[in-house]
């Protein structure tokens, strides 16, 4: 068993260059660090292997959010003003930042990793009725495929099971009690981190990530009643006299405009063109949000958009991408904001 600390280390140690020069010499030679004493080379590991990755105490966030409590920005800030400390937020995949956490003032602490943006993760929690609910599922449907998975430290047969992600919204509510649902809006703690109550290690069981059986998709999708494409153009009635301020905001402003100011990111010449690729500052994958037709279509969860789904796009029209983004999508507020500006 590797050597770990009861808490995250605080003092500033010389295992950066160290870990760092890990970071280097794993790929190159195509180690594994499997049987590894340190924890941190394993960090650099997952980092290496495009996973997100952040320190945890135990089970929760180790670097402390560096904005007053009760106040507005440790709120709504998501790593905007530069600085880590902001739970899931801050996991990457980047090395240095990897090696200074777990080489310097985190040496020791658990691993936590993001959910990938193309897969999803069955929590099941046996102190919830989770092993009787998949027992459930499989009399019902069929035992679910191998697939990698994460076992808890805590003995008692609670594990991840991570498997592709299908397209749409997803809802755990028909799975049965003890089985939660984590996407890339939160983490989990990876092995071999150490579980805070038992002191025993969390164990990965290997194996590539399996699609989920079409029953499991099923109950897992969250159904949209209409089942067409909602596209919103317009202001309610009473801005529809004449050309509204929302089509001339449409027609005179770029997305660069509107996205840029919030962290976005677009790898196309032309941001407005159709087809133009965006990226979310807080992306785990190479493509957040497209344009379509003149309105962004966003299939990131990690936004404040509504996901695009497959048999249900959802397009957003500049107007009112720019009163969510900054108007909490209050459309009066943003369009009285715009006359103001206009005046």
């Amino acid at each position: 068993m590797f050597h770990h600390k009861d808490e995250c280390a605080w003092g500033e140690s010389d295992g950066v260059d160290q870990l760092s020069a890990e970071g280097i010499a794993i790929p190159t030679l195509g180690a594994s660090v499997m049987n590894s004493a340190d924890i941190g080379t394993h960090a650099i590991e997952y980092g290496i292997n495009n996973w997100p990755i952040l320190p945890l105490n135990g089970k929760l966030p180790a670097i402390p959010n560096p904005h007053r409590s009760g106040g507005r920005q440790r709120r709504d800030c998501h790593g905007e003003c530069g600085l880590h400390g902001h739970g899931v937020h801050d996991a990457t995949t980047d090395i240095e930042a990897i090696a200074s956490w777990w080489g310097g003032k985190f040496a020791g602490c658990n691993i936590g990793a993001r959910v990938p943006e193309s897969m999803f993760v069955l929590d099941v929690d046996p102190r919830n009725g989770g092993l009787q609910s998949l027992d459930v599922l499989a009399q019902r449907h069929g035992t679910l495929p191998e697939t990698l998975m994460t076992v808890s430290g805590r003995g008692d047969g609670g594990c991840h099971r991570f498997y592709r992600r299908p397209p749409g919204r997803l809802s755990c509510k028909r799975l049965g009690p003890g089985i939660d649902l984590k996407t890339s809006t939160g983490y989990v703690v990876l092995a071999p981190s150490i579980h805070p109550e038992t002191g025993r290690q969390y164990t990965r069981i290997d194996l590539p990530v399996a699609a989920p059986p079409s029953w499991l998709t099923v109950l897992l999708t969250v159904d949209d009643p209409k089942g067409t494409p909602q596209v919103d153009r317009s202001l309610p009635s009473r801005w529809s006299v004449g050309r509204s301020i929302a089509h001339e905001f449409n027609a005179a402003t770029s997305w660069l405009d509107i996205l840029v100011p919030h962290g976005w990111r677009c790898y196309c010449s032309d941001p407005d063109a159709d087809g133009a690729r965006w990226l979310h500052p807080t992306h785990t994958s190479s493509c957040s949000a497209t344009i379509r037709h003149g309105c962004l279509f966003v299939y990131s969860p990690n936004t404040a958009f509504d996901v695009t789904e497959a048999g249900c796009p959802r397009g957003y029209t500049k107007f009112r991408a720019f009163a969510l983004l900054n108007y909490d999508g209050d459309l009066t507020a943003a369009a009285r904001a715009l006359t103001r500006r206009a005046a």
